[in-house]
């Protein structure tokens, strides 16, 4: 599982270049984002849910891995209480 830091770092990425149009999610990214808020958006549920919505063509994207190592933090259930799984998704409901 990657360190909570480095997957904040990630989605901060992420963010800082879908707002400067560096990044555009593809179509399965945007079925995986689409899906993932329609399940609540911020907890490991939601992460499987879009994933599978999206398919395996997903993964050849930049929001796949991100989300998966999220969705890895978010079951763990002592992470998901931690203060660390509350910023994970705070910083998760950011970017959607």
């Amino acid at each position: 599982m990657a360190p909570l830091d480095a997957v904040l770092a990630a989605l901060t990425e992420l963010r800082t270049d879908l707002e400067a149009s560096d990044w555009q999610p593809d179509e399965y990214e945007r079925v995986l984002a689409t899906a993932m808020r329609a399940d609540g958006g911020t907890s490991a549920h939601a992460v499987r849910a879009g994933l599978r919505a999206a398919g395996p063509e997903v993964t050849h994207g930049r929001l796949a891995p991100i989300a998966a190592q999220c969705g890895a933090i978010l079951d763990s259930p002592t992470r998901a209480a931690s203060e660390d799984g509350r910023n994970l998704r705070f910083a998760g409901a950011s970017t959607s």
